[in-house]
């Protein structure tokens, strides 16, 4: 199996393992005091404004409220394919204008309830969807890149700082691709697609600079409270980091199109981890029994018999009764760890 299949497999099969293998490339890769546990964002009280532009339009307070729900997601994807169209990233202003607030609020209700869109026939304007997509995304209950991946997406951001010639930023650009292109592949499945979808948007946006007058710079400062900034992230704070945070989400909206490969380097660590996770003899042992032949039961037999004669050197005072009753609840939970483990493996691998 080609590497990029069998990554994309072991990603779906097996998903703790496989966010453990990028968090510790990641780490590698960073090469600065970055560790697994730094992937996590403490929160603390959220922000009073999304920074949309419906702060005048009232919303329930409910978690369920903000949770994405299949209908919503249908209503937003509608947006963007009609912010997409070639007419559209060419109006002046796309992000930086709002049209008419009631409007708005028309809109955003009748995503919210799964009602039928029709933005075609012009009933909404360009300023009045594009709006409506930030309020929306303003209201998630975190950013699109989530809560956990801030911190680091934060260090990425910061490697320019470390800069002092061309041939240094060179290679600071080239790390920060593939630090990014690790991230993104721990983003839940849902906000990965939708941030997909909305940095080719902004790319195309950024594209038509001449006459829609947005700037990657001015995209980048408009979303990065969307896209990277935690809702409990306090004014001063957001203030303070907004230069790195722009800049971060700058290099998103311009480079869409590697960011969302994934990694050479990912693609052989994938590769590596999986055979030396399963040797040729473990998948054999395991072909056999699905075969219905003498397969993992002999390495369970063995595996078992060793640890039993190692209790049996350490424990003399060890009752016979508890003896007899060990090997077996032993023998139960080693049967389903490795047939679980190898099976899981040959799956991937095939």
């Amino acid at each position: 199996m080609a590497s990029l299949e069998m990554t994309k497999k072991f990603k779906r099969k097996d998903p703790e393992a496989y966010q453990k293998l990028v968090k510790r490339l990641f780490c590698n890769n960073l090469e600065a005091n970055f560790e697994e546990s730094d992937f996590f964002f403490e929160l603390e009280r959220s922000r009073k404004d999304c920074t949309g532009c419906l702060t005048g339009v009232k919303r329930a307070k409910s978690e369920d409220s903000l949770l994405i729900t299949e209908s919503q997601i249908s209503g937003v994807y509608q947006l963007l394919e009609y912010l997409g169209l070639d007419r559209n990233v060419r109006e002046e202003g796309i992000f930086r204008k709002s049209g008419s607030l009631k409007k708005q609020q028309d809109l955003m209700e009748r995503i919210d309830k799964g009602e039928e869109i029709s933005l075609v026939d012009r009933e909404f304007s360009i300023h009045e969807c594009a709006s409506v997509l930030k309020t929306f995304l303003g209201n998630l209950p975190e950013p699109l890149v989530t809560n956990s991946c801030f911190q680091a997406h934060f260090q990425v951001a910061l490697l320019h700082d470390k800069c002092s010639s061309q041939e240094d930023n060179s290679a600071v650009v080239e790390k920060q691709i593939i630090c990014t292109q690790l991230l993104l592949e721990i983003i839940p499945e849902q906000y990965c697609k939708l941030l997909k979808e909305l940095l080719f948007l902004l790319h195309s946006v950024w594209q038509r600079e001449e006459e829609n007058k947005m700037s990657s710079t001015n995209l980048g400062m408009i979303f990065c409270t969307h896209i990277l900034c935690p809702k409990s992230m306090s004014p001063e704070e957001l203030q303070s980091k907004l230069d790195y945070l722009t800049k971060a989400t700058t290099f998103l909206i311009e480079n869409p199109a590697t960011l969302f490969t994934l990694p050479e380097k990912l693609l052989a660590e994938v590769q590596s981890f999986l055979f030396r996770r399963s040797s040729e003899g473990c998948i054999s042992l395991s072909k056999r029994c699905s075969e219905g032949g003498p397969g993992v039961e002999c390495l369970i037999a063995s595996t078992v018999f060793t640890f039993i004669q190692n209790e049996e050197d350490t424990a003399d005072e060890q009752t016979e009764e508890n003896v007899e009753n060990e090997p077996n609840a032993v023998c139960d939970q080693l049967e389903s760890t490795i047939k679980s483990q190898l099976n899981l493996n040959i799956e991937i691998m095939n």
